[in-house]
């Protein structure tokens, strides 16, 4: 079936296509909003015109395209599902031929989520609000996602059908759907290929954007009491200050402050810490990575903020590197002391 599906879509050159190229450009796409949208869709295989030069973008988009458009976009399939039979077109929907171009699409759509009515008619015009609610439950089929509790004002809500609220506020809020210049949503109205187009290009975004790893920030060595910090009184005007991570068995670890910030009475002391390169070799020198400054006795406010942190956080249940050294311990910048104070820092 799939076969048949994806040479009738060829054949076919509506909305949903593999077929692209990118060194020709619609000519019907000006002073269309959004149009660049249209064409990054178009060159990453998501839609096609109904030739190589003309997308017919005011033209009103129809369930048979609409469905397909959206199992392309948001790469919906059957792979994590177990059949007993193959399914059918007919086993859902009672207007969807099986041999249908966009019959696959139905079907993969009806499994991941999207509420297709049984008696769909697919040569119908779909409406703003019948797209949206499609094209969104087509993004919760991606992956989980967390919606702001966030209401926003819609000028025609008495005209969005009950049930469809909840998919045209999230669309809203994600940034996929807008309304237009006078706060209205249109939600009857048959939305046009160039409307869904630029839905469908927000809808990609979004779960591109909102897939992206998630750095978990440093554990502050200070905290961890990995890095160990104390002050001491040089004279009646002047304090030392260190930042130690006490005995280590090879030179693959340093700290260093990176400067100081004077706030009122407070110094903030800016630090970064080294671990050891997982690549690299060191010799097996007992080192003693630390880094101090001074500091005008005034200050009796002292805190510390982690700037960066270089390479990975050992475990410390790991073998250490032994071999020929590849790095050096780290080195210390100066950092700012008030006027008039001695100010200094050594690496040992």
């Amino acid at each position: 079936m799939m076969k048949k599906w994806m040479t009738a879509t060829a054949a076919a050159a509506i909305v949903l296509g593999t077929i692209s190229s990118s060194a020709l450009a619609f000519d019907d796409l000006k002073g269309v909003p959004h149009a660049d949208k249209i064409m990054e869709l178009r060159d990453r295989g998501f839609v096609n015109g109904v030739d190589k030069i003309k997308f017919v973008p005011h033209e009103k988009l129809t369930a048979q395209q609409a469905i397909p458009l959206i199992v392309k976009s948001m790469q919906l399939s059957l792979a994590h599902m177990t059949f007993v039979k193959a399914p059918e077109a007919t086993d859902y929907f009672t207007k969807i031929p099986n041999d249908a171009w966009y019959a696959e699409a139905f079907i993969i759509a009806h499994h991941n989520g999207v509420p297709i009515d049984k008696d769909v008619n697919p040569n119908a015009p779909v409406t703003r609000e019948q797209f949206v609610q499609w094209l969104m439950h087509g993004l919760y089929a991606t992956g989980e996602y967390a919606w702001p509790e966030i209401y926003l004002m819609v000028e025609d809500e008495k005209k969005v059908s009950d049930g469809y609220m909840g998919a045209i506020q999230h669309a809203l809020i994600g940034g996929i759907a807008e309304l237009d210049e006078n706060g209205k949503f249109r939600p009857q109205e048959p939305i046009t290929r160039a409307e869904a187009a630029v839905m469908v290009r927000n809808a990609v975004d979004y779960v591109e954007e909102m897939k992206q790893p998630i750095e978990e920030p440093p554990v502050d060595p200070i905290e961890s009491g990995e890095v160990k910090t104390s002050t001491t009184a040089v004279n009646k005007d002047v304090q030392k200050v260190v930042l130690d991570m006490g005995e280590k068995p090879h030179p693959g670890w340093g700290v260093r402050i990176e400067g100081i910030d004077f706030i009122d009475d407070t110094a903030v002391i800016r630090y970064s810490v080294t671990y050891p390169d997982p690549a690299a070799m060191y010799p097996m020198v007992i080192s003693y990575p630390k880094a101090e400054t001074y500091l005008s006795s005034e200050y009796k406010n002292i805190t510390y903020q982690l700037v960066s942190v270089t390479n990975r956080i050992p475990d410390p249940d790991a073998p250490v590197d032994s071999g020929e050294s590849s790095g050096a311990a780290g080195t210390y910048e100066e950092g700012r002391a008030p006027e008039g104070d001695a100010s200094e820092h050594a690496a040992k």
